[in-house]
């Protein structure tokens, strides 16, 4: 009995995975006005009955990739750091691991960002709004690079004077801002992500948040 519960769940988690998969490519692919259930569907080769018991409409499927991407990245990027490392070390470590996670998932940065750019023509569910605003109020609260700055502002490795939680939002503004002009499909066609420029990217980053001339 519990093994055929097992077996149902896992089904259950693999339908949803495969729903999920589908709509990233999609909406990727079409923008995210143009898809519709039907098409997530036949992408995935299950059904709307399948589609209605993981999600209640497809805005909601929308929402539940932009968060999934987003938990991934912070969560790969945060798990860089090393307890017996500087502050800025950490940050570091962070920085460079961002940058590789883009690299091998360059699809994550390109929803995220076509994501953000439609987010106030989609008009979601009042519901699903607020769900999507605790969400990220609660990013910028607990942010994922705040404690590396705040080792480094105690071990003296960041002495940059502006406040811990808004330095973290600040890098994390610039990091994605320039990850996803590289990653946007013109930007990638006219030139390859080039490894200087994300360096000079990261170098810069830390060079701020260390406040290195203040001589």
């Amino acid at each position: 009995m519990q093994a055929n519960e097992n077996w149902h769940q896992q089904l259950k988690n693999q339908n949803r995975d495969e729903l999920i998969e589908a709509g990233k490519h999609l909406f990727l692919k079409y923008g995210l006005l143009q898809v519709k259930i039907k098409d997530i569907c036949a992408e995935a080769n299950l059904s709307r009955v399948t589609f209605y018991k993981h999600f209640q409409s497809i805005d909601e499927l929308l929402l539940t990739i932009q968060i999934q991407l987003v938990e991934s990245m912070t969560q790969h990027v945060g798990q860089a750091t090393s307890p017996n490392a500087s502050g800025r070390e950490q940050l570091a470590a962070m920085l460079n691991a961002w940058v590789s996670f883009a690299k091998k998932n360059p699809d994550h940065i390109r929803f995220i960002q076509l994501f953000d750019i439609n987010y106030e023509v989609v008009h979601f569910q009042q519901e699903l709004k607020d769900t999507y605003e605790r969400f990220i109020q609660n990013g910028k609260e607990n942010h994922f690079l705040l404690q590396a700055l705040i080792s480094g502002v105690a071990d003296g490795s960041i002495c940059n004077t502006t406040p811990p939680l808004k330095l973290a939002q600040f890098i994390f503004t610039v990091m994605m801002g320039m990850l996803q002009k590289m990653f946007t499909h013109r930007s990638h066609e006219l030139h390859q992500l080039d490894d200087q420029m994300t360096k000079q990217l990261v170098d810069m980053l830390l060079h701020y948040a260390g406040n290195e001339d203040k001589g």
